[in-house]
């Protein structure tokens, strides 16, 4: 070291050298903290639009449903109104609920769905039916598994609104099956109304009064989910044909359970 110091091209040299490795260092240092914090940022901002997102569900479904009470004010009578208003009382308390949590057991979700296809039943009537298609055992478990929230209900909300709704009989029917593999739900929504194709062709031929965001809102949720969590949500919406008829429509989303209890 003595002798590199007593070369006065080194010794002139030294110096330099010196104050362009302290830079380098400071950027290294400085660029590392810079991804932490866009690390964090990016969490954030994700957590923030998870939790918009849920949000934009609530005036789409309130939409609906006062439209549906205008209606049963006028013919439906007290007793049947004010049965529809408890009824929806009730699921927008648990919306409130549900949509401040990041995660809700299983148990929360199904209480959650069937209290919103009762309510759909009793606001469409004779036409609507709905089943849903789950063993007892893991019903019993329900408790033990938690899952994103507000994920399964824009299915069912699509199946009823854009499915069933335009149908011109008493027909109509929503199935809900849901099972567990591995680490996921599996979660299989089947209606048999219009299907896709028609069901586009309608809407564009309707003035918009008010557009449906429903899968829209569902498909950025899994994206943000996704990045957010590193899991992989993975969502499927198809039309259902038997013999070169429509019969349907399918949506299926795989639900990553996040941990036991």
């Amino acid at each position: 070291m003595l002798y590199l110091l007593s070369n006065p091209l080194l010794k002139d040299y030294f110096p330099l050298f010196i104050s362009n490795l302290l830079v380098v260092l400071f950027f290294l240092f400085f660029q590392n903290n810079k991804k932490k914090t866009d690390t964090v940022y990016q969490n954030q901002i994700a957590r923030l639009e998870a939790r918009s997102l849920r949000a934009q569900m609530n005036p789409h479904f309130i939409y609906n449903a006062l439209n549906s009470l205008q209606s049963m004010m006028l013919l439906k009578g007290e007793r049947e109104t004010n049965r529809y208003i408890g009824m929806l009382s009730k699921l927008l308390r648990f919306t409130l609920e549900m949509s401040s949590k990041e995660s809700i057991t299983f148990r929360e979700e199904i209480e959650y769905l069937e209290a919103y296809l009762c309510f759909q039943q009793m606001r469409l009537g004779s036409k609507l039916n709905y089943k849903i298609d789950m063993e007892n055992s893991f019903k019993s478990s329900a408790q033990e598994y938690l899952i994103p929230p507000l994920l399964i209900q824009p299915l069912i909300e699509n199946a009823i609104i854009h499915g069933i709704g335009p149908l011109k009989d008493n027909n109509g029917c929503v199935t809900l099956q849901i099972n567990k593999s591995a680490d996921y739900l599996n979660v299989k929504v089947t209606d048999n109304g219009i299907g896709l194709y028609a069901s586009k062709k309608l809407k564009e031929n309707k003035p918009k009064i008010h557009k449906s965001y429903a899968t829209q809102i569902l498909r950025e949720r899994i994206d943000i989910f996704n990045y957010l969590k590193k899991k992989n949500i993975r969502f499927t919406l198809k039309t259902m044909e038997l013999d070169n008829k429509i019969t349907g429509t399918v949506a299926q989303i795989e639900i990553p359970i996040l941990q036991p209890l």
